[in-house]
């Protein structure tokens, strides 16, 4: 907003504005301004220290106190240094004497601009390093994991749009976080939305911001996620989460790269790199209608699929090495030795909650560790709340036998068959005379309590 009363001078601010692509509003007096900006708040006043009806210091200490985050260039032809000293202590972004250039106009607006966007980045920085954990770093040493770590690189540089899908715990948010700090946009905000945390209601104000007096409640402007991204990263995690309309409005950002804010009629332009995340079958979700066909292949431009953690070779035993060093350090605690065997039988462990669920159970077992032992599996993996035991080795309690072992595996290879011999045979490597062999062998010292197999998969 532009706040001068001479109609020449005004008229020269309102075309170096425009310059900068800036929707200008151009008042007269301190009655107007407080007017419009009531009705719509500028971010930026640049208002003439003489006026009509008072002066641009009373504009700047009444702006300041309703509207904290503007910036207020002062301007006159009268200026001395008291009155400059004396405005940039009210909160002035700066203090300008008449006649200046179009140029000096320019440098002044460019030199806010960059102040302002480093309050930004630096208040996002804040949020983001109290949101996020110390370990979130991208650990890996499997192949499946190699060749993630392969396309996070070869598509890091680019602006494309990225489809991260995998199960809960994988590591999603981790991989989007590594594609924006190897990207070109890595010194921009780096900003991310959980659909599934934001009440339906007001996911659409979270995206695009909102007007003030958009709805109850909606008693000052707000910047949605998208404005605050523009530059850098959007990340939109669990994606599925959102409702159809509003899908609809996001798949006009994604191709328009422009929105309104909720109770605005004012257009935005924007520029945020799009990271999405998604736990569910999208193909699945779009096959059955909760998810538009449309903008899933506008976000499917760079799919990243994310392995389970029991489907990564050698990973769990590497990752609970880092997970048990970096909790010690924080809870210091001394490094807890883990039992060999309790090693063999967490990578058979299915691990339902991925790298989530070992990080959570590693500072558990740091935590409660004694100094005089060493860890077991039931250490680790808790009896109760953290999932079944083993199906072959059982609960670490006890190391079985050999011929437990087997006993244990024939079975649970007719339970996965459905008590077909030949494919269970065929499953676990033996033929099916062997299979039938053993089973006449266990038939009389059966436990189905502990085996959990149906009898009919004995029958012959």
């Amino acid at each position: 907003m532009v706040v001068e009363d001479d109609p020449v001078v005004r008229r020269a601010l309102v075309v170096s504005l425009q310059k900068f692509e800036i929707p200008v509003l151009a008042v007269s007096s301190c009655f107007q301004a407080n007017e419009e900006q009531q009705k719509e708040p500028a971010d930026l006043i640049i208002s003439d220290l003489q006026l009509p009806d008072g002066n641009g210091m009373d504009l700047l200490r009444g702006f300041k106190k309703t509207h904290p985050n503007v910036e207020v260039i002062i301007i006159t032809g009268f200026g001395t240094i008291e009155s400059a000293v004396e405005s940039m202590k009210m909160g002035a972004s700066n203090y300008l004497l008449k006649p200046f250039t179009a140029s000096q106009l320019e440098l002044t607006i460019a030199q806010i601009a960059q102040q302002r966007e480093l309050k930004k980045q630096n208040s996002n920085l804040k949020k983001q390093l109290a949101d996020e954990s110390e370990f979130s770093s991208l650990l890996f040493i499997s192949p499946e994991m190699a060749s993630v770590q392969k396309l996070i690189k070869q598509v890091a540089p680019t602006d494309a749009t990225v489809l991260i899908e995998g199960e809960s715990g994988t590591g999603k948010e981790v991989i989007a976080r590594t594609l924006h700090e190897n990207s070109l946009r890595k010194e921009k905000p780096y900003i991310k939305v959980n659909c599934a945390a934001v009440p339906e209601n007001l996911l659409e104000s979270e995206f695009f911001g909102h007007e003030k007096g958009a709805f109850t409640g909606a008693t000052m402007k707000r910047e949605g996620r998208f404005e605050l991204a523009n530059g850098g990263t959007l990340l939109l995690d669990e994606i599925t989460e959102i409702s159809l309309p509003l899908q609809a409005k996001l798949l006009r950002v994604l191709q328009e790269h422009e929105f309104e804010r909720v109770g605005g009629s004012r257009t935005i332009k924007v520029d945020a790199r799009i990271i999405a995340t998604t736990n569910r079958d999208l193909v699945k979700a779009v096959a059955e209608g909760k998810f538009r066909e449309d903008l899933y292949y506008r976000l499917h431009v760079v799919p990243i699929k994310v392995p389970r953690l029991a489907e990564r070779k050698g990973e769990v035993e590497f990752l609970l090495g880092k997970f048990l060093d970096q909790f010690a350090r924080k809870h210091n605690k001394a490094v807890p030795r883990i039992n060999p065997i309790a090693l063999d039988q967490l990578s058979r462990y299915s691990w339902p909650g991925n790298v989530r669920e070992l990080r959570n159970y590693a500072e558990r077992a740091t935590i409660l560790a004694t100094h005089d032992g060493e860890l077991n599996y039931s250490d680790i993996v808790p009896s109760q709340g953290g999932g079944s035991a083993d199906p072959i080795l059982g609960d670490g309690d006890q190391f079985p036998t050999l011929g437990e072992v087997e006993k244990r595996l024939i079975y649970l290879a007719l339970k996965k068959t459905g008590g077909n011999r030949n494919e269970a045979a065929s499953l676990i490597g033996i033929n099916v005379r062997t299979l039938r062999n053993k089973l006449k062998e266990y038939e009389g010292n059966v436990d189905d309590s502990e085996i959990d197999e149906p009898k009919e998969a004995l029958g012959k």
